[in-house]
């Protein structure tokens, strides 16, 4: 269903597939219908406020009778129209929303005129600042409403204001006092409002779009881990077929039996952590953004702003875990190309150490990089080689306490480069030191410490074995654990 006249700002968000864009205006009209249900009768409210509460107003309204139930009648059959809005489909919306756009403009425009016609016979008194008022934020909440109807907008303002401008350039032509002072304090409101409103409406549609960008995401992990799961259960099928072989192989099967029920463990509670981690996020995403969709319009910007704020900071975290699973499963299936280049080291470590500086920085660890010479000069693919360095600097950093040190250590041994990563942490016990590298698992030691997936060490051994090197870990000289990689000088893709 492509509904139109809508205009989407992607200005801050990556590209959007074609179905994406379509989910977007879908869900972008909805709301639209859902917000403008009952906004209409805010000018039947504030009449009816001003005659009961005013007198002076009481009379205008009595003299005006015929543009004021004229109002009333174009409001509540905009807001009829509304109600269909929100459940319409692609043929009887495009209907409806010519309508409302129509009952829309001469609403504006009678409210326009009833204003002028006020503020004329009220000569700058009172209720004239207090029309002035009203129509200032009347006119922000149809902005922040109609801002994805750019057309709608411009004719919406000029239609309200036009008759308001003329009686203050008459008043002030009379010699009424201030009217020339109040027609440039309304147009800098008017411009300040539109341009506020404007903003709000362009973050609502960010966060929308980087909502279906990431239910996408979302859906893709959800795919692979019914893949995962299909696996397991032919695996265990398989197994149940070999029942006839147990007895010849009753060793070498048990081995096996207890790396898998390791690895279902670990994969446990690897879908247990994720689905947490997932979950959080996304609940925090949909909780923030049905606030800011309710309270558009009737809180200030400082706390939309706010909700927004804490919009991108889950989608980010949920991002950085689903590229952390995207990330892996290109390494294995081997559908990510590398380009070898000759590169330096040394400097590629420096460099991941000032970018990561932020996370040692807030517990006090010093870093240190430590090498014989500085030309070491080694034929690799630089971004996942400083992926490598990133991850056991980020690893070592989140497992070593306050105030201890990281020691890197590059030399050049031969056709060899060595670097040593040192930490001071809790180190990996003997009988973990080679699992620590398979997908989802993690130290005993650090299981419940500092948290984590058990997938960044994984990661690390996959870009090892594309430039034929190793990777291992040992106990450290005092305490922690000493990461090691050996890394051919001319390295080749496996």
């Amino acid at each position: 269903m492509h509904l139109s006249p809508f205009h989407i700002d992607t200005s801050q968000v990556e590209r959007l597939t074609s179905g994406q864009m379509e989910t977007v205006r879908q869900r972008v009209a909805q709301n639209f219908g859902a917000r403008a249900e009952y906004s209409p009768l805010v000018y039947v409210m504030l009449l009816c406020t001003l005659y009961i509460g005013l007198p002076e107003a009481r009379v205008y309204i009595q003299n005006y009778w015929v543009l004021v139930s004229a109002l009333f009648l174009v409001s509540f059959v905009r807001v009829s129209l509304a109600r269909k809005l929100s459940t319409a489909n692609e043929q009887s919306y495009k209907i409806y929303l010519q309508s409302y756009y129509l009952l829309t403009l001469s609403s504006s425009l009678l409210w326009g005129v009833i204003t002028a016609q006020m503020i004329w016979m009220d000569k700058m008194e009172g209720l004239s600042y207090l029309l002035l008022v009203i129509s200032t934020a009347t006119t922000a909440g149809a902005q922040a409403t109609l801002a994805s109807y750019y057309k709608v907008v411009v004719q919406f303002i000029a239609l309200k204001w036009l008759p308001i401008f003329i009686v203050f350039i008459a008043l002030g032509l009379a010699d009424v006092q201030y009217a020339f002072l109040f027609l440039a304090m309304a147009l800098f409101l008017l411009v300040f409002v539109v341009f506020q409103s404007r903003r709000i409406s362009v973050d609502f549609q960010t966060s929308v779009i980087q909502q279906v960008q990431l239910e996408g995401r979302t859906n893709e992990l959800y795919q692979a881990l019914q893949t995962i799961e299909q696996q397991q259960k032919e695996v265990r099928q398989h197994r149940d077929h070999l029942q006839d072989l147990v007895d010849e192989k009753t060793a070498d099967l048990n081995k096996a039996r207890i790396r898998a029920e390791e690895a279902d463990t670990a994969k446990s509670e690897f879908l247990a952590n994720m689905s947490h981690e997932l979950r959080t996020p996304l609940h925090s995403i949909l909780s923030f953004s049905q606030f800011g969709m309710e309270r558009l319009g009737k809180v200030d910007n400082g706390k939309i702003r706010g909700y927004l704020e804490k919009i991108h900071y889950s989608g980010e975290i949920q991002l950085s875990l689903v590229n952390d699973l995207l990330d892996l499963a290109r390494l294995e299936s081997s559908t990510e190309m590398l380009v070898f280049k000759g590169y330096n080291l040394y400097q590629l470590i420096k460099n991941v150490v000032a970018e990561v500086s932020s996370l040692y920085e807030d517990k006090n660890i010093r870093v240190s990089v430590i090498s014989a010479q500085e030309e070491l000069d080694i034929f690799c693919d630089n971004t996942k080689i400083m992926q490598l360095v990133r991850n056991l600097l980020s690893n070592a950093i989140k497992f070593s306490p306050q105030g201890s040190e990281i020691t890197i250590i590059c030399e050049k041994n031969g056709e060899w480069i060595r670097m040593i990563m040192q930490d001071q942490g809790p180190g990996v016990p003997d009988e973990e030191k080679e699992l620590i590298f398979d997908k989802f698992n993690q130290s005993s030691r650090t299981r419940t410490g500092a948290g984590g997936t058990g997938l960044g060490l994984a990661i690390c051994s996959q870009i090892i074995q594309l430039h034929n090197g190793k990777i291992w870990v040992e106990d450290g000289p005092q305490q922690g654990a000493e990461f090691k990689v050996l890394l051919p000088v001319k390295a080749s893709t496996v």
